[in-house]
């Protein structure tokens, strides 16, 4: 495989491999791609969980069990911050 890198991508990662962070390009380039793939996957578990909450959430407010707002997402926040 072949590819070719911006000036600017090429020297930050050999700038990262210089500072000893990467051995090689080809490390370099593997691990910056890992960072970006996880950093925009969200895990399946995750996922899950917010659907049974959207569906809880749901069957409560159709069922005439809402509250205000605020006090929800504040339960919300704190309980997906744990994660």
């Amino acid at each position: 495989m072949e590819i070719s890198l911006s000036p600017n991508n090429e020297q930050f990662l050999k700038s990262k491999i210089a500072e000893g962070i990467y051995k090689s390009i080809n490390e370099a380039i593997n691990a910056t791609l890992n960072i970006a793939i996880s950093g925009t996957c969200i895990p399946k578990e995750r996922i899950d969980m917010l659907n049974d909450d959207l569906q809880k959430g749901l069957d409560d407010y159709e069922a005439g069990n809402y509250s205000e707002g605020t006090e929800f997402f504040d339960e919300l926040i704190s309980e997906y911050e744990q994660l």
